[in-house]
């Protein structure tokens, strides 16, 4: 039985009894609480019940943050991968005896989930929401925005994966190209926004989804600025590899009648309502595990600039009182120290889980505008607005930070291992300033803005990920001890995940079909995706 195919048969079983953590189910609770498999359909149309059950379902494994799943997904699908890989945070813990992804040997069971997962929640739940959709194309819409939000995470990890024919049948699913599945993407995200400001202008003030939404509370005005604003990061991905088309989505999203986040107001986050408590998985993993620390490339910034939102960010190291903020670098030998004496997070256990902000937005603003679209402002006005936008967010001032110009990245030093330090001259280090200078060329600038962007998307590891692979900013360190034979270059750095060995056991020849003709290269990290294309 393929996975693709079935998985989402269970759903309807799962959804009756999921219903009853949900406000809007609690005019039947006692027929769902007695025997939730025997819910009939008119019990599940009743407040959308039906529908909504899915909503959150499908959200919380965007950034995966299932209450019912703990934090063991969230660590081996972004953790253990992105977080580490962009620099956010370092492992302090010798995983696997020392090798393991943050060495590039990559974990083949930690890909599982990253690959599994978003089928098994975010896929299999939108299926039942288009099948059960049809009097309600709202809710339809919705979880088509919901269903780009979580997958592009995963095309943009693995690349060519299912996607057109999920739900189609057979025992194999065929893969589809990533120019492909970003078209798609655009085409969905077009759809689900004509669908939402249609209702929107039909039905002032109403909102059927607000019992079940755990993002904008079924506010769908704010749902189609947030799809705006998504199309306008996924337009960004791609400007290497089709400007054209990257262009005319980014002018279009900015243009739209609703526009894109604009506000601290806008910011899409996950968080609890009265009935769904959400917990963030990095307090566990770091406080209760201790299998994480604050990444040293983001610290290097955060200390060089005199960053006010450092507080905020990270905590100061246990073990080291002289120097109160210092971080982990990624892919060295933990045998030296102890390294979990040095910074952690700050972050509690009820913080919400941060999807997209309006600074990120500002930021894309400011490089659409670099590359002379039309995106309303100057580079400079989206730039300096999208650091302002950022330090609102957190609660801090500092006028004098946008006209710094003289503070870079600080040198780094391992408190227990020098071959880890990364001395003051080095190349690995940036040097590039704060202040916006209009004479600079264009590669300085763009650097300015993914480096000012990089900080204020904290701690969303996979989209930092992202913009270091397109655009080859910040400057992330490389490994110090490479472990993949070969196949990810130390410079070069790790560009994507191998396909996991599930997709070789249960998806065989489809998996190795995109291989040979759709992937670009071998199944290894070394490869580039189809928008990984910068000269």
């Amino acid at each position: 039985m393929n996975r693709y195919k079935y998985f989402y048969l269970l759903f309807i079983i799962i959804a009756a009894a999921a219903c009853i953590a949900l406000a809007g189910c609690t005019k039947k609770f006692d027929a769902y609480n007695t025997n939730p498999n025997q819910a009939t359909e008119a019990d599940l149309n009743n407040d959308f019940v039906g529908l909504g059950v899915f909503i959150p379902q499908m959200e919380e494994n965007v950034v995966v943050a299932d209450p019912q799943a703990g934090v063991a997904p969230y660590q081996t699908i972004q953790n253990l991968n992105a977080d580490i890989f962009s620099g956010y945070n370092g492992t302090p813990t010798a995983f696997n005896g020392g090798s393991s992804n943050a060495q590039y040997n990559i974990n083949g069971s930690w890909s599982n989930k990253a690959f599994d997962n978003p089928y098994t929640t975010i896929m299999a739940d939108w299926l039942q929401v288009k099948i059960r959709a049809v009097s309600h194309p709202d809710f339809y819409a919705l979880a088509n925005i919901i269903k780009v939000a979580g997958m592009h995470r995963v095309t943009d990890i693995f690349g060519p994966m299912p996607y057109s024919q999920f739900g189609a049948g057979g025992f194999e699913v065929g893969y589809d190209s990533q120019q492909a599945i970003y078209n798609s993407f655009f085409s969905e995200l077009d759809s689900a926004i004509a669908t939402l400001t249609t209702f929107v202008t039909n039905n002032p003030g109403v909102t059927p989804a607000q019992n079940y939404d755990l993002v904008y509370q079924g506010n769908y005005t704010e749902w189609i600025k947030f799809a705006n604003s998504l199309k306008l990061r996924l337009a960004m991905h791609i400007v290497y590899a089709d400007p054209a088309l990257a262009q005319q989505e980014a002018e279009a999203a900015v243009n739209n009648s609703y526009g894109v986040m604009t506000t601290n107001a806008d910011n899409a986050f996950l968080s609890s309502s009265p009935t769904v408590v959400v917990y963030n998985p990095l307090y566990t993993i770091d406080v209760g595990f201790g299998d994480i620390r604050f990444g040293a490339v983001l610290q290097s910034l955060l200390t060089g600039y005199n960053d006010p939102r450092i507080p905020d960010y990270m905590l100061t190291a246990p073990g080291f009182p002289n120097t109160p903020y210092i971080g982990v670098r990624t892919g060295i030998n933990l045998s030296a120290g102890n390294y979990r004496q040095m910074s952690g997070i700050n972050v509690t256990l009820n913080a919400p889980i941060q999807w997209m902000t309006a600074a990120e937005v500002d930021f894309l603003r400011a490089e659409g505008a670099l590359r002379g679209w039309n995106m309303g402002e100057t580079a400079q006005y989206f730039y300096q607005q999208g650091i302002q936008t950022s330090f609102t967010q957190y609660g801090v001032s500092g006028a004098a930070y946008i006209t710094n110009s003289t503070n870079t990245a600080a040198p780094y030093t391992d408190p227990y291992n020098s071959v880890n330090n990364v001395p003051a001259g080095s190349p690995e280090l940036s040097t590039i300033t704060i202040q916006w200078d209009n004479t600079a060329a264009f590669e300085t600038n763009l650097e300015r803005i993914i480096t000012q962007k990089y900080i204020a998307m904290f701690p969303n590891g996979q989209e930092a990920w992202t913009e270091f692979r397109r655009t080859g900013y910040p400057k992330i360190w490389p490994v110090v001890e490479n472990f993949s034979n070969g196949a990810i270059s130390t410079q070069i750095q790790i560009r994507r995940l191998p396909y996991p060995p599930n997709e070789y056991s249960n998806n065989d020849p489809s998996v190795t079909q995109a291989v040979s003709t759709l992937l670009g290269g071998p199944d290894n990290g070394g490869t580039k995706l189809w928008w990984d294309q910068k000269p």
